[in-house]
């Protein structure tokens, strides 16, 4: 359990306000957000200092969770609830899919899914079902926010194919991508229908697809009271093993110690729980890190066998066959991904992959395009910056080069040998020779 707590507790609205520190709110945007005056805020804020006994705002984003969250809320479902509109029984083929995205959502192993009103059970989303003909039979399914009305997102699928377990992971992937991006907007408080445990590893989800150490350290902090727990999150745990897998690929710290990190995590959900998909994830990120990039492979092969849904399992894993020199494996598994991965769930690591995948073709120009665009919103990844450097030596631009690997030291002073070293951990020796022999002016005198 989470230890005790002796200090008085905050009260909801003071749960509400400090969620909203966390979420980088300024004290007048916390006014208009909960329509109260600035002085009530600052009163608010005095009280929250003193009860989490730190003395300005940044301590008290980084106060740890048990101050604020009870065991109740961590154990608590996350519920989905569907409800149909229309007697779906009528339309076939809208029925079929109605039950295999069911079916499919069951494969998350993360939500409970109803299909009726149980007063004792408040959804965390409710989606709305309805069938309906022209030419071909469609589904139609709208988001709400628990038991409210108000919609969230919606979207129409006809059914004109007979691949309708297909089709179902594509809708099960949209659907996840949308709670998430619902859930990552909401300010938590004890009422929330959501779960603290999905708020905090959604929100995390969401804020990781755009790198940076600041990020990092901040989801570190809101997640790791959840990560080591005797009562934990599986999902907690593997969105900040996800976390320090890219602080250990991008050099945000003391690698070592986030190896180690990365290998308790790993420890402790296969212990807990060896044949689940986020066990194997976090598994798989740990022997990457570590140069078995062969084991990462079987884990990640594993979890796609298990819930072919999961992106990031793909994303990964077609970039470590490129790097293994499985290229035929890796395109295969592109093309299917980009069949099967909805636009609105494909995230910004698959771009990373892209622009991998283009270096690798030879399509130099167009991994520099990528690259940048990029670099637009993730300034401070060194991979990017290796991909233009590497693709600018082989087009002889030796100006740009030396522009990429200026910005390089500026973003990433620390970087070094021993980092690209780490990062070319299990690459196939051909590779690995053609990215060293392609970046030795990286460590030539400035």
């Amino acid at each position: 359990m989470f230890e005790q707590n002796n200090k008085p507790e905050l009260t909801s609205r003071q749960k509400e306000i400090l969620n909203l520190l966390r979420k980088g709110l300024t004290n007048n945007e916390i006014c208009k957000t909960l329509n109260i005056s600035p002085n009530t805020v600052k009163a608010h804020l005095a009280h929250i200092y003193k009860i989490l006994e730190v003395t300005n705002r940044t301590e008290a984003v980084s106060s740890k969770i048990n101050e604020t969250v009870n065991d109740t809320d961590l154990q608590k479902d996350l519920i989905i609830l569907f409800l149909k509109q229309n007697d779906l029984t009528a339309y076939p083929k809208a029925n079929g899919l109605y039950y295999s995205l069911m079916e499919a959502l069951h494969q998350y192993r993360i939500f409970r899914l109803l299909d009726t009103v149980d007063p004792k059970n408040e959804p965390a989303f409710t989606i709305d079902v309805t069938a309906a003909k022209d030419k071909d039979e469609s589904l139609f399914l709208s988001i709400r926010i628990g038991s409210t009305r108000e919609i969230l997102w919606t979207t129409s699928i006809k059914v004109n194919s007979d691949n309708i377990s297909e089709l179902a992971q594509k809708t099960a992937m949209s659907l996840y991508r949308n709670f998430k991006l619902a859930t990552a907007k909401m300010i938590h408080t004890p009422q929330s229908p959501v779960p603290y445990w999905w708020f905090a590893t959604a929100h995390c989800a969401i804020k990781f697809e755009n790198r940076n150490k600041e990020t990092f350290n901040y989801c570190k902090d809101m997640l790791w009271p959840l990560a080591s727990g005797e009562i934990y999150s599986e999902q907690a745990i593997y969105t900040l093993s996800l976390g320090y897998y890219f602080a250990i690929l991008n050099n945000w710290g003391n690698t070592e110690a986030y190896t180690k990190q990365l290998a308790e995590f790993a420890r402790k959900t296969m212990s807990n729980a060896p044949y689940s998909i986020y066990s194997q994830m976090i598994m798989a990120l740990y022997n990457i890190v570590v140069g078995d990039k062969a084991e990462a492979i079987a884990y990640f092969n594993q979890v796609i066998k298990t819930n072919p849904q999961t992106i990031t399992a793909r994303l990964l894993l077609i970039q470590i066959y490129m790097l293994t020199g499985q290229n035929d494996k890796a395109l295969e598994l592109t093309d299917e991904s980009e069949r099967l991965i909805p636009e609105n769930a494909l995230q910004a690591s698959f771009k990373h992959g892209k622009a991998l995948i283009l270096l690798l073709q030879g399509k130099y120009e167009e991994c520099i395009n990528l690259s940048k665009q990029i670099l637009l919103y993730t300034s401070k990844t060194p991979v990017l910056r290796l991909f233009i450097i590497f693709c600018s030596n082989k087009l002889d631009r030796t100006d740009e080069s030396k522009a990429q690997i200026k910005e390089l030291y500026k973003e990433n002073p620390n970087f070094d040998k021993t980092y690209l070293d780490q990062i070319l951990k299990g690459v196939c020796p051909q590779l690995r020779t053609l990215f060293m022999d392609n970046l030795q002016n990286l460590f030539e005198k400035k």
